[in-house]
């Protein structure tokens, strides 16, 4: 049966959120869609109604704060861009069987939702990004268990303001009572902070972001070298001074590998894509490793980047899937990963690339020794291995199947 589905992203194809956004909305071509997204926005109303809601959390994180984890949004704290007069206006009769939402921080909040889930009787999936539908207000919890309890006495935030907190936490909870969401979690390790909550809905774990070959990657083929080439292992780490991107471990890594060896045994060669030229990369000239470093890059840019390249490494110590992980590994790329995100349900460790012990600068700095070490043939294998994985199990149509089986699922229960 084809469904009814309108979409709610804050943005299309910009940032992480946007780029997953867009990849799961363009799995339904299939199905009758409406999207909401200031992507699609050319009111001049919504935007300047956008650019004062942003400015006016960003405020109050910055008086009520501690720590930029904290994050006061649409959905806690009750003020969206979008009443349900708007939403109605824009997608006028259609009425929706599905709402999916994705990325949300000022579009809509969760009244104007269960208003809409109201009015058309709708059922509600939310596709988990981050952590921030589970707390008060932080978007990465994992070295924090005060969820748990509600997110009582909040350290992120200064103390005479610690009840926001837990206040934020008390609201969603009483709107998930009513609009009786359905969760869908981007890995394992993301389920199981769900799990740790005991909550009473459909939960799906989905393992991976949907990609569009037809659009992405049309010009791969697999690489071919020679012994004697450098491999390339390819970094798109983007905000170098972000720590939760654990830029830190894979620079002590890179340390520890090159010290092992002489110069002339080194067969890798780096390639660094991010916003910020820091000293870390800078002192980079003073070591044995051979490297590059580029600004964000456009898409054609970056895709011909990966096609050039022969590995991946994401250092990432806290997310729940990694969107560069899933597109490298269709262009051939067997990608490191620490253990955390999506690791675990996408990489088979030592065929399509390696999982590294949390943190663990010497487990990774191995495991790049292993890759220098590599010949042409252990190389082409994993590198065919990776690609004929990423073809098989990323494809869009495996997510919307995943999605309207748990929609279908979750209705013939009730």
């Amino acid at each position: 049966m084809k469904y009814k589905i309108l979409f709610f992203s804050e943005y299309l194809g910009a940032g992480g959120g946007g780029i997953a956004s867009k990849r799961i909305i363009d799995s339904f071509k299939d199905h009758e869609c409406e999207v909401i997204s200031l992507a699609n926005e050319k009111n001049i109303f919504f935007i300047i109604k956008y650019i004062i809601i942003r400015f006016y959390y960003r405020l109050k994180r910055f008086f009520f704060t501690n720590s930029d984890k904290f994050n006061f949004n649409s959905f806690n704290s009750g003020i969206g861009v979008y009443s349900k007069t708007n939403i109605k206006k824009k997608i006028n009769n259609f009425k929706p069987n599905i709402i999916v939402v994705t990325w949300i921080e000022f579009l809509i909040s969760l009244k104007t939702l269960y208003e809409i889930k109201s009015e058309y009787d709708s059922d509600i999936i939310f596709v988990s990004m981050d952590n921030h539908l589970l707390t008060g207000g932080c978007r990465y919890v994992n070295e924090c268990q005060n969820y748990l309890i509600g997110c009582k006495n909040c350290m992120a935030l200064k103390k005479s303001f610690q009840n926001i907190a837990s206040d934020n936490y008390s609201y969603y909870r009483s709107y998930f009572e009513k609009i009786n969401p359905m969760f869908m979690l981007p890995s394992d390790h993301s389920k199981n902070f769900y799990k740790k909550l005991n909550l009473n809905f459909k939960f799906l774990e989905f393992d991976f972001w949907p990609i569009q070959y037809e659009n992405f990657n049309k010009n791969y083929s697999l690489k071919k070298y020679n012994d004697k080439e450098k491999k390339i292992i390819i970094c798109p780490i983007q905000k170098f001074d972000e720590p939760r991107k654990g830029w830190e471990y894979l620079y002590q890594s890179i340390i520890d590998f090159q010290n092992q060896l002489s110069k002339k045994d080194i067969k890798i060669k780096f390639v660094f894509i991010g916003n910020l030229k820091n000293k870390h990369i800078s002192s980079f000239k003073n070591f044995k490793i051979s490297y590059k470093y580029f600004n964000y890059l456009k898409r054609e840019d970056l895709e011909k980047l990966y096609s050039e390249s022969d590995f991946g490494v994401i250092p990432s110590i806290q997310e729940w899937a990694s969107i560069s992980t899933n597109e490298m590994m269709t262009f051939g790329l067997p990608v490191i990963n620490f253990k955390t995100g999506s690791s675990k349900n996408i990489i088979v460790d030592g065929k399509n690339g390696f999982i590294i012990n949390l943190k663990n600068v010497y487990d990774l700095s191995d495991k790049l020794k292993e890759i220098n070490d590599m010949s042409k043939e252990e190389m082409s294998k994993m590198k065919l291995y990776t690609h004929n994985y990423a073809l098989e199990n990323f494809k869009s149509k495996n997510f919307e199947r995943k999605l309207i089986n748990l929609y279908e699922t979750t209705k013939s229960l009730n």
